[in-house]
Parts: C-alpha cells; structure tokens; sequence
C-alpha cells in the first residue's frame, strides 16, 4: 500500500524549528510525536517533522518543500550555527 504521509528527522535541526521555518514559507507540516511517542522511543529520535500529501496537492507543492527544506538546511547547519554564536 501506497501512503502519501512522510515523517523524518532533518539532521541538525529540531523538527520544531523545521515546521517554524517552512510555516514562514507557508508550508504546511507538524512536528512532534504524532500520536507515535513509543515508535519514536523505540527508533531513538525526539520527534520528526511531518508533511501529508493528497489530491488537492501537485509538484510545485513539493517543489515548495524541497526548497524549504533547502532554507532550513541552511539555517541549521554548522557553519550557520556557528556565525550565530560569534
């Protein structure tokens, strides 16, 4: 069976700052434990970031949270970490 929901963990970033940041982009996701916190536990990660997609959705939407996704990678990575501590 095919799903159209995603849940992952950005590496460098809390899944939190993740939904803040693509929010700001108008992009639509949640981040927490989504009703899973024992699944979580168990593959040992705080909480994940999670986007749906459906009908209504098209490629420019994923287009959209690629490119977020880009934006927070950058934002959180080291060196950018690092310039905000100076």
């Amino acid at each position: 069976r095919r799903g159209g929901t995603l849940a992952f963990d950005l590496e460098g970033a809390h899944p939190h700052d993740v939904a803040q940041v693509l929010d700001q982009e108008g992009i639509a996701v949640r981040a927490g434990h989504h009703c899973a916190q024992p699944l979580h536990r168990a593959l040992g990660v705080a909480a994940t970031t999670r986007a749906s997609f459906y009908l209504y959705n098209n490629e420019e939407d994923v287009d959209r949270l690629v490119a977020g996704l880009h934006t927070v990678r950058r934002l959180f990575s080291p060196a950018a970490t690092r310039a905000q501590g100076s």
